[in-house]
């Protein structure tokens, strides 16, 4: 497997070539937000059926299935799945066909249980792979039926010495920033607007720079979706971190205090997204402790 376009730990590239040599019905990709999930089902569905990656969104053999404008995959997203496996498919190859289901997690209720009747039933020629934070928004009957692998981050050594050709200060600040997770590093370096987690640094530094008003015009913005507030909080915490570094470095007691305060507050208000607590009202305590 080609490991040119990306940066992957040698653990999990061995345990990718496996998966590509024999692959299961049904893959589920674990990993941290900006590890680079995606890319790597991409690539391996690239490999194993012998597409181009950049031909892979328009191909006939192969479907992706990503969140909708209200960060859920719906039912009706699974139902056009069924339709695609209702079509034959053409060749002797035993795997020739491909489905790549991003934030698998995301999957309604619903949804999880009509793609649970296509895991029970799996197509002989097509493989699935999905990919998730984790697995506790997924049905336990889907992730009994896939086999299991977790990305782990590439060392530091590795992720430099995959960006060697770009500016050094650059790869460094997108290294403490991105946490060492390489598909985030990418986006920062590319300034990937698009790309959600650089959205959510972005929205992150620009509070930090704005006085309390303006950090509280930010509000209404990125709670729209919890998983924007819940990206937002993740990069607070990881500039935190770097600036707590940072501070270290320079033995700076008034940086170190300010920057523990931030990373205490952004932890403790993904903690409380995560347990349901109201959106607005946990990113407006947030703002007003920065």
């Amino acid at each position: 497997m080609s490991r040119d376009s990306l940066v992957i730990h040698e653990q999990t590239a061995a345990r990718l070539e496996w998966l590509r040599a024999d692959p299961p019905h049904a893959t589920l990709l674990l990993g941290a937000a900006g590890i680079g999930k995606g890319s790597i089902a991409r690539l391996v569905v690239s490999d194993i059926l012998g597409i181009k990656n950049a031909k892979l969104t328009d191909s006939a053999q192969v479907t992706i299935i990503e969140p909708d404008e209200k960060q859920t995959i719906s039912i009706e997203s699974i139902r056009k799945l069924q339709q695609f496996l209702r079509l034959k498919t053409a060749g002797n190859a035993r795997i020739r066909r491909a489905i790549i289901i991003e934030h698998a997690g995301s999957m309604t209720t619903e949804a999880q249980n009509a793609f649970l009747k296509i895991l029970e039933e799996p197509p002989e020629d097509t493989i699935i792979l999905m990919t998730a934070e984790s697995t506790h928004d997924m049905l336990p009957t889907i992730r009994s039926r896939a086999q299991q692998l977790t990305l782990q981050v590439p060392s530091k050594e590795a992720v430099l010495a995959h960006y060697a050709d770009q500016p050094e200060k650059a790869v460094m600040q997108a290294y403490f920033l991105g946490g060492g997770l390489p598909g985030l590093m990418t986006a920062l370096l590319d300034t990937d607007a698009e790309h959600p987690l650089f959205a959510s640094v972005t929205a992150a530094k620009t509070a930090l720079q704005q006085d309390a008003f303006g950090r509280l015009a930010q509000i209404e913005q990125i709670a729209k979706q919890k998983p924007d507030a819940l990206r937002f909080c993740q990069a607070l915490e990881r500039i935190a971190q770097s600036g707590l570094e940072h501070a270290a470095s320079k033995t700076d007691d008034k940086a170190l205090k300010q920057w523990t305060r931030i990373l205490r507050a952004a932890h403790q208000s993904r903690d409380m997204l995560a347990s349901n607590v109201n959106t607005k009202l946990t990113l407006t305590h947030l703002m007003l402790q920065l």
